[in-house]
């Protein structure tokens, strides 16, 4: 169980050489070499983002670091691992909690433990780049097939399509259902190391299993973070995947996460945001057979002068599939937070259901009408593009302050105005956190709320 022989550290300019070098160091197939090349030019040919775009023309993209990011491998062993996440110290959760655990710290595997059971069944979750030898053709069935996940969408998926380093597979075969959740944790603390990483999950036929996904990083100076989430769920199959991220108040992301489902296959999809400076994640649900169902739940607590942006896509490419979209953003401070989100329905895929809705709340006192550039600000811009015409499609925004009229019922109950907004916000966010699975994890995470109002 845990623990391989480690790596040698490695440091690399960001550049061409460091393309084979990086295949040299993992002794990668000639498939994945090709890839890597192949990619690198797509990124040298490929301008930044314009903000005549309209999925970047909300972001700060000049704020993004890329002078001085470097390709960073530092191997570090989990017991020397500060900061990490209260369900994550050691010693790891209780096994009874969990069929699996995986670390990766500093671009390499930190910690690795799978349940003999699950491991007898034919389950695999493992470093990406030792599943590359194990799992090969498997991987590159699937490798960067996605609309948003593959390496000439945007110059920061070429950028880890060329240069990942760092990554986490998950296979469930044919018929297996994992008894309980895995859990993934990617973190970072080196200074100047561009965060690499790359998340590929594999449910075949019938297979059912949950992953819960969590970031964190402790970078003293600006970090460029550009990560690739491939799902993959075959007919039939059921995924539970939960992604959090705690960044470091310098990290500065591009996060582009697809899943694609197949007939009958079901996907619950959560998503929480807490950390970073800037942040843009591109989310993509593909419905492209019929009976496919997707449920995206998401909440943000942004403060500070943090900047999330999110872009969703829901995308029914077959008869008779499901989607709903819910998330929720609180603000505080100087924050924005900004939802892009799309239903798009093709011609061919009637008797569609697709729901979208984005909530947000800002914790700010002014008056009605009141702008300023010192407060919070929420875009929420939801979309519609239907082809066909038997659907039953909605969708719909919210931004608003705190309600007095609920804040007066608790304080007229002897508590407090500041506890009584915590435990109003609480309460917006709570039908969320609670599809968050293990216990643990969604006290985590109602606890760093609470911190959010005192911090």
């Amino acid at each position: 169980m845990g623990k391989g022989k480690p790596r040698a550290p490695l440091t690399l300019e960001m550049n061409a050489a460091a393309v084979e070098s990086l295949s040299d160091y993992y002794d990668e197939p000639a498939w994945m070499r090709e890839a890597r090349r192949s990619a690198w030019q797509q990124y040298e040919s490929l301008p930044l983002p314009r903000k005549t775009e309209e999925a970047w023309r909300r972001l700060p993209v000049a704020r993004y670091p890329w002078t001085g990011q470097r390709v960073v491998v530092a191997p570090l062993p989990l017991e020397s691992i500060d900061g990490l996440p209260p369900c994550w110290v050691h010693p790891l959760p209780p096994t009874q909690l969990l069929s699996g655990i995986l670390v990766h710290y500093n671009g390499a595997p930190a910690y690795a433990e799978l349940s003999e059971t699950e491991r007898a069944k034919g389950v695999v979750l493992a470093d990406l780049h030792a599943a590359l030898h194990t799992h090969g053709d498997l991987i590159r069935r699937y490798w960067m097939q996605g609309t948003t996940t593959r390496s000439d969408f945007n110059k920061f998926t070429a950028l880890n399509a060329a240069l990942w380093h760092g990554g986490a597979f998950v296979y469930v075969p044919e018929g297996v259902r994992v008894a309980r959740p895995l859990q993934a944790l990617t973190g970072y603390n080196i200074q100047g190391g561009a965060g690499l990483h790359h998340t590929l999950i594999v449910a075949e036929k019938g297979a059912r299993v949950t992953l819960l996904q969590d970031r964190i990083s402790q970078e003293s100076s600006p970090a460029l973070n550009a990560e690739i989430v491939e799902i993959i769920a075959e007919e039939g199959a059921w995924i539970r995947y939960a992604s959090l991220q705690h960044w470091g108040n310098q990290s500065h992301t591009v996060s582009v996460q697809e899943a694609r489902l197949a007939r009958d296959a079901h996907l619950l999809w959560v998503s929480g945001s807490l950390g970073g400076q800037v942040t843009k994640e591109f989310l993509r649900l593909e419905l492209l057979e019929p009976g496919a169902r997707g449920e995206m739940q998401g909440f943000n607590f942004a403060r500070g002068q943090q900047h999330i942006d999110q872009s969703t896509y829901q995308h029914h490419r077959a008869p008779d599939t499901y989607s709903d979209l819910l998330f929720r953003n609180v603000l505080r401070d100087q924050a924005r937070t900004v939802f892009y989100g799309m239903i798009r329905v093709e011609p061919e895929a009637q008797r569609t259901q697709g729901y979208q809705a984005n909530n947000n709340l800002l914790l700010v006192d002014k008056s009605p009408g009141e702008t300023s550039p010192g407060k919070p600000r929420a875009h929420a811009i939801p979309g519609l593009e239907i082809s066909a015409n038997d659907v039953s499609c909605s969708h719909g925004a919210t931004v608003s302050r705190l309600d007095e009229e609920q804040l007066f019922y608790l304080q007229a109950r002897s508590i407090p105005r500041p506890e009584a907004e915590q435990l109003i916000v609480q309460g917006f966010l709570r039908p969320i956190i609670e599809r968050v699975p293990l216990a643990c994890m969604r006290e985590q995470l109602s606890n760093e709320i609470a911190r959010r109002f005192w911090d």
